[in-house]
């Protein structure tokens, strides 16, 4: 079966999905929307897998809610709509998460600030884990996010940690991704912004699996409250034999 690099990474209903960094990046900051404040985010990828002789394609729809319980706490639910090839080809909803965002730390003089993420994936169905639509047993997540404000912009750092668990022990997954972004304000309503990083997992049986990713993106912010995102991911992995994909990715934030 054709493995895709970043499939993990691209949807909701796994440990690594985007849906709750800044779109379009994967690698998330260490912002809250502040006491009462509330975020709305939906996003789609459509992701393009070549391993081998093989070609898939594979969509993912998410939406995302986050409303700030305190001026540095965070609490969100988020979900995704997956269509993924195969044979035969399937569709349907992917897991439910429940996260928070801590910003636990700030440098006020040089601008920089910690974050804690812990976040639990809910089970689906035994029918929809057959269907590869996400795991069936309760799974979970850790981030450590570091932020830093740059003359030009600002700088991203995420640490992941998180295990992935199915209703057969033997297809459990840990994973680990560590990541960081560049992002330039060009402009008051354009930002360019670089992502880069690696994911490790481990299956109780076999070895570790490698894939690395670098994203282009960019953000229109018509206003304080809205942002419209573009990304394009590239990734590979060490598997045999090697898969490569090609995403893009596009979204819509609305705060209020």
């Amino acid at each position: 079966m054709i493995k895709s690099a970043l499939i993990c990474v691209l949807t909701a209903g796994t440990l690594l999905a985007p849906l709750q960094a800044a779109q379009p990046l994967i690698t998330d900051d260490s912002g809250t929307q502040g006491q009462g404040g509330q975020q709305l985010e939906l996003a789609h990828s459509s992701e393009s897998v070549r391993q081998g002789a093989d070609r898939r394609s594979n969509r993912a729809s998410g939406l995302t809610y986050t409303v700030g319980v305190h001026e540095q706490v965070d609490v969100f639910l988020a979900t995704a709509y997956l269509g993924l090839a195969g044979q035969p080809s399937t569709s349907g909803w992917s897991n439910l998460s429940i996260g928070a965002k801590w910003r636990f730390l700030e440098w006020g003089s040089s601008q920089t600030s910690l974050a804690l993420k812990p976040e639990v994936i809910l089970p689906v169905s035994g029918s929809q884990e057959s269907r590869g639509l996400g795991p069936g047993k309760t799974s979970y997540a850790l981030s450590l996010i570091a932020s830093k404000e740059l003359p030009f912009g600002s700088a991203h750092l995420n640490a992941q940690m998180g295990r992935e668990r199915h209703r057969d022990a033997q297809d459990d997954e840990r994973r680990q991704r560590f990541s960081g972004a560049l992002i330039w304000d060009v402009q008051p309503s354009w930002k360019l912004a670089v992502d880069i990083g690696q994911q490790s997992t481990r299956r109780s049986e076999g070895p570790v699996l490698r894939a690395r990713f670098v994203e282009l993106g960019a953000v229109y912010s018509p206003s304080k409250t809205q942002d419209w995102a573009l990304g394009l991911i590239r990734s590979t992995d060490d598997d045999q034999p090697r898969a490569s994909s090609r995403t893009l990715t596009g979204g819509w934030t609305w705060r209020f």
